[in-house]
């Protein structure tokens, strides 16, 4: 979640972590293809599509931006990035901060490159591993997640840069 330093710190806005954010509810459908993830999402029922499409817009420019995404379900954590993004992050070697638990354990963390692009009624994401990371891995943790989405119905947190985006369910 939010560490204090992503906080806005304005005296007007008392510190309630989560206030005021904007989040969708989207349902996702995902499915394996032979080089990368292909995940479909739609706004949940009772969700306004007009808004969707906003926070889906919003989501892809803070991308192609060089933010990163997470993906957060359960214990498992894929942090994507557009691959412009992956190339800076790459040259700024300083940027590699580990994700550590508070019991000084590492978390299971894959990065993968994403696009998204909107369509009429939906996002497609597309999240391929990044280089140097090996596809089997990738595959692992992709059908991890659909197993904790579609069997165990866990929902997926979907953050860009510390700010929450979508709460996906299948």
């Amino acid at each position: 979640m939010m560490n204090a330093m992503q906080m806005p710190m304005n005296n007007a806005m008392p510190m309630m972590p989560m206030m005021g954010m904007p989040m969708m509810m989207a349902t996702m459908t995902c499915k394996m293809t032979d080089e990368a993830m292909m995940c479909t999402m739609k706004p949940a029922a009772g969700m306004d599509m007009a808004m969707f499409k906003n926070n889906a817009e919003m989501m892809a420019m803070m991308m192609n931006c060089g933010m990163p995404m997470m993906m957060q379900c359960a214990n498992m954590s894929m942090m994507c990035m557009s691959e412009d993004g992956m190339a800076m992050m790459n040259s700024m070697s300083t940027m590699n901060m580990p994700m550590m638990m508070p019991m000084g354990m590492p978390m299971p963390m894959m990065k993968c490159v994403m696009e998204c692009k909107m369509e009429a009624d939906c996002m497609t994401c597309k999240m391929m591993p990044m280089p140097g990371m090996s596809m089997d891995m990738m595959n692992n943790c992709c059908m991890l997640m659909m197993k904790m989405m579609n069997d165990c119905a866990m929902p997926m947190m979907m953050s860009c840069n510390g700010m929450p985006m979508m709460c996906c369910t299948c």
